[in-house]
């Protein structure tokens, strides 16, 4: 519904009011319209006057009204354009900002799909059906999202299903190979086996504990079958060969994938206890694995070596740089300069302290305290500086604002001598703008307090 159309409305004597609102995309409006004198004739909407209210939004170009306030002219009656009467706007900022958050929600569960993950979709999707579509740009482009969503939902549900469809083909082939007698291929492709599992990818944590359980249990078998077929020393010749060939796989990637040497010096321990305790895997193999086992664990060891030495000289120049740092920041907050070039050296000394890198247990925490107790120095010092500066800046707006309030006085006087409209619209934009001014000024002056606090 458009306010123009409205018994007694007069663009000259109306006040509208338009601002943008992100929520919906569109504008909240608002306008007031029908006031009279006391004498019964139309002036401009002020207290007192009996004026009319129309609120309402914009929302691609066409309007929608919540509620109209009759003026008091024509009995001063209420009408409502939605249920929700005077919480209109709040209840679509609130279900706005609800699809909003079901959007987050659905990709949340479209990220980790989930064992019940299609319930709790199904259940946002229920939820989603029972919020109003207003209209507005927002609703329009969280549908579009929320619907993308479903869309990459079902996408990946297709992507899962084939992955559980290939580790599904993974474990029945294990469970054909659970009775092969040919022990050295069917070790061999059980271990193929393994690493293709493993390079399938998820189809959800529970769907690949089922798969691993299933495999697990496959190989347990047919490894307890082959134990027992041979009995003999060329069997466990092969079963030793084995074992050995797995700790080097296994030590080769503790040398690759080092994160902490310390853990990856216990695993690479640990790993010389278990393959002392792996007996011979016969003469023609033994030297042979051992070279290769050897090699990894010295070029470990000799990786190692060099790490900590490169760390410790690291750690050297930095505790020689941040003491060097604190002297600096000492004779910064001694000189008592708070100027510019000496508060950014200050806070370049910061970024330089952190690019120093780590100092070591015996040092790191005692260099900072030194540091910091410099730069509380410093910035203490700066602060009752500051705080003298900003109750000055203070004082000069509070003076700013008096003098505009006068000012807004004399043209609120002004606007109701003259029936001039296009004066009045002149000085009702003076009047906001002043206003508006006042408004930056006080919150700067809030800010500054809440500094000075």
């Amino acid at each position: 519904m458009d306010w123009k159309t409205l018994p007694g409305f007069d663009e000259k004597y109306s006040k509208l009011t338009m601002k943008q609102h992100n929520t919906f995309g569109g504008k909240v409006i608002e306008v007031l319209y029908g006031a009279q004198d006391a004498e019964g004739n139309p002036v401009y909407p002020t207290e007192g006057t009996g004026y009319g209210r129309w609120f309402g939004i914009e929302k691609n170009g066409e309007y929608q009204m919540f509620s109209l306030t009759k003026p008091a002219s024509q009995g001063g009656e209420t009408e409502y354009g939605t249920e929700y009467k005077d919480e209109a706007l709040e209840i679509m900022e609130s279900q706005l900002n609800r699809k909003r958050d079901l959007c987050k929600e659905a990709e949340s569960i479209v990220r980790r799909i989930g064992t019940n993950a299609e319930e709790e979709l199904a259940a946002l999707r229920e939820e989603w059906n029972k919020l109003n579509d207003w209209g507005t740009p927002k609703d329009e482009e969280h549908a579009e999202h929320f619907e993308r969503v479903v869309s990459e939902f079902e996408t990946r549900i297709e992507r899962v299903n084939a992955i559980k469809a290939a580790k599904q083909a993974v474990v029945d082939k294990a469970a054909e190979l659970v009775n092969s007698t040919e022990w050295k291929k069917a070790f061999a492709e059980f271990r193929d086996l393994r690493e293709e599992l493993k390079e399938l990818g998820s189809a959800g944590k529970d769907a690949d504990d089922g798969f691993w359980g299933k495999f697990n249990e496959y190989n347990r078998a047919f490894n307890d079958k082959r134990k027992e077929f041979f009995a003999n020393l060329d069997a466990m010749n092969e079963e030793n060969k084995a074992k050995k060939e797995e700790l080097i796989e296994k030590a080769k990637e503790t040398a690759a994938e080092v994160k902490n040497w310390k853990n990856a010096g216990d695993k690479m321990n640990d790993l010389m206890e278990a393959w002392k305790a792996i007996k011979s895997a016969g003469r023609e193999n033994d030297e042979k694995l051992w070279g290769e086992f050897n090699e990894i664990r010295r070029g470990f060891f000799a990786a190692r070596r060099a790490f900590f030495q490169e760390r410790d000289a690291q750690r050297k120049e930095s505790i020689d740089r941040k003491s060097t740092l604190i002297e600096e920041a000492k004779k910064i907050a001694q000189e008592g300069d708070f100027s510019k070039n000496a508060t950014d050296r200050m806070k370049d000394l910061d970024k330089e302290w952190r690019e120093a890198g780590y100092s070591g247990k015996n040092d790191n925490d005692r260099l900072w305290d030194e540091f910091t107790a410099a730069k509380d120095m410093f910035w203490e010092g700066k602060r009752s500086e500051n705080q003298k500066r900003f109750q000055e800046i203070i004082d000069r707006k509070q003076n700013t604002i008096n003098a505009m309030k006068e000012q807004i006085n004399d043209l609120q006087i002004r606007m109701y001598e003259t029936d001039d409209y296009t004066r009045i619209r002149g000085y009702e934009r003076s009047i906001e703008d002043k206003k508006d001014a006042i408004e930056n000024l006080q919150n700067d002056i809030e800010d500054l307090k809440k500094k000075l606090d």
